[in-house]
């Protein structure tokens, strides 16, 4: 029944969150890997504390290579090249970085590019398999 949480769900008392707190601050400091992983397991000791370190710590980290993505994102799909598909977008982005890293040669995007157009009613029926555009750098 939905509403058998309901009163897990009350407004916690002061004095609960203050002994939660004291009993976390009490506790030796412990050398911890995974830090997800030990408030998962004290859920039940801490339960609100592990709740808000759960939310906390499960925040996705950012970093300026996302941001750096993004400018490089809305540089590659201006305006005159809006009507691009996601898998070309993505797969531009791809080549980018792969050429960046040294994963592909210059010569051989040169290459590439200066092969003919493929009409783009012929490109409808192509499928191609899961993994196709995978790097195994092993």
């Amino acid at each position: 029944n939905i509403f058998d949480n309901l009163p897990s769900l009350a407004k916690p008392k002061v004095s609960h969150l203050r002994d939660e707190l004291a009993i976390y601050l009490s506790t030796d400091i412990e050398d911890v890997k995974n830090p997800i992983a030990w408030w998962y397991e004290r859920r039940s000791l801490f339960p609100r504390l592990s709740r808000m370190a759960l939310d906390y710590l499960t925040i996705p980290a950012t970093s300026v290579d996302v941001e750096h993505l993004f400018s490089r994102g809305r540089i590659l799909l201006s305006h005159l090249r809006n009507c691009m598909s996601a898998q070309t977008t993505r797969a531009l982005l791809c080549l980018g970085d792969w050429s960046l890293l040294d994963l592909v040669k210059d010569e051989d995007v040169k290459k590439v590019a200066e092969l003919e157009d493929v009409p783009r009613e012929d490109l409808v029926d192509i499928q191609l398999p899961d993994g196709w555009d995978s790097i195994s750098l092993v």
